[in-house]
């Protein structure tokens, strides 16, 4: 699995590190996730400057989407997370029935 960042300065380092240890458990003795990129960007149509977190994933045949905007990149990584998470189980579950 190869893991991108576009703008990794709009997070913490710490932030960084506990969203690669999030994505390598989900990755963990699996083959379906080829390559993650996760991208960072202010949204022009907020009026306070929310930063949007994009998290794209080529799986084994299929893109995975996850994004969430939030007035906190951190925050939003962290529920883009979540949602990520919650795709790849559902891919994986109708996969094995």
């Amino acid at each position: 699995m190869q893991l991108h960042w576009v703008h990794p300065e709009a997070f913490h380092e710490r932030d960084r590190q506990s969203a690669i240890e999030r994505i390598e458990m989900l990755a963990h003795d699996c083959s379906d996730l080829i390559d993650v990129r996760i991208t960072a960007q202010t949204t022009g149509h907020h009026r306070h400057g929310h930063k949007e977190v994009r998290i794209v994933c080529d799986a084994s045949g299929q893109e995975i989407i996850a994004s969430r905007t939030r007035s906190d990149a951190a925050l939003a990584l962290g529920e883009a997370l979540d949602v990520f998470e919650r795709e790849v189980r559902r891919m994986r579950e109708r996969r094995s029935e």
